[in-house]
């Protein structure tokens, strides 16, 4: 094929439409050299002749593993170990102070499990093996699977704590050597599930959590999608359970019973 092969407005508007269709996520004008750029590979890779091409491939109910492929590379998946430290020290601090804490967390975009695992160690450190459990989910398939394989680049381990480091996390060996991964009682608390936040009306097995980490998601939908993905949240959340955003993210505009608690820290009423 064509090494300078370019994508067609038509086909351009094709992709942002499957993009909605399976994410969510609406893709713009300004968007159009993003999907080239996080395209461009697997078009060549799969031989096409164009990009219209690919697109056939990844709408056909015969090739769901290159679907799968295609929803990876369009959603982001930039994480790490205790990123944004200070709702980890939220968490800490309400597993130490209250007479009834949280015993179930929710990862709603976990990616590949960094995000799950951290918490997964505050909520052993603090509470024991048998009194809490999470549950990740990701719409992306690949990162459901590496985060239920749980074994992450030996750096990765610079980002958690000492304390955590050397009671729970475990160097691999032989074909693992130069990753590590997570002391059985930690993942055996820990379950990833393929779940899509515009679509979902149940979590997996009825999960019900006291605590939501919805990081650094929001900013990827637009108004409308917003208010679908709170309002589905909201839904299945009691009274008094705990909605954690990103930094960089607030619910202005959003009509919810979610009262701000702290920064990007939010409660139902």
């Amino acid at each position: 094929m064509n090494a300078n092969l370019s994508i067609s407005q038509s086909e351009f508007l094709s992709f942002a439409a499957l993009i909605f269709k399976y994410t969510g996520i609406r893709m713009g004008e300004k968007k159009k050299n993003l999907i080239v750029s996080r395209l461009s590979k697997r078009v060549r890779a799969r031989n096409c002749n164009s990009y219209g091409e690919y697109l056939d491939i990844v709408k056909s109910d015969f090739d769901k593993e290159e679907r799968n492929i295609f929803i990876s590379l369009i959603t982001t998946h930039v994480t790490h170990f205790f990123r944004e430290p200070a709702h980890y020290d939220f968490l800490e601090n309400i597993l130490e102070n209250r007479n009834n804490p949280p015993t179930k967390i929710w990862s709603a975009a976990a990616s590949t499990g960094e995000e799950a695992y951290s918490a997964g160690l505050i909520m052993q450190d603090k509470l024991g093996s048998d009194n809490w459990s999470i549950l990740g989910t990701d719409i992306c398939t690949d990162s459901v699977e590496k985060a239920r394989d749980a074994f992450y680049p030996i750096q990765g381990s610079e980002q958690i704590p000492n304390h955590y480091l050397k009671r729970y996390c475990l160097k691999g060996k032989e074909e693992f050597n130069g990753y590590f991964t997570f002391a059985k009682e930690i993942r055996s608390r820990i379950r990833f599930e393929v779940t899509n936040l515009t679509t979902f009306e149940r979590l997996p097995g009825s999960f019900k959590p006291d605590i939501v980490f919805l990081r650094n998601v929001m900013i990827y939908f637009e108004p409308k999608e917003k208010q679908m993905i709170i309002d589905k949240i909201e839904s299945i959340l009691s009274p008094g359970a705990i909605l954690i955003i990103g930094h960089s993210e607030s619910l202005t505009g959003i009509r919810s019973n979610f009262k701000l608690i702290r920064t990007s820290v939010y409660q139902k009423i």
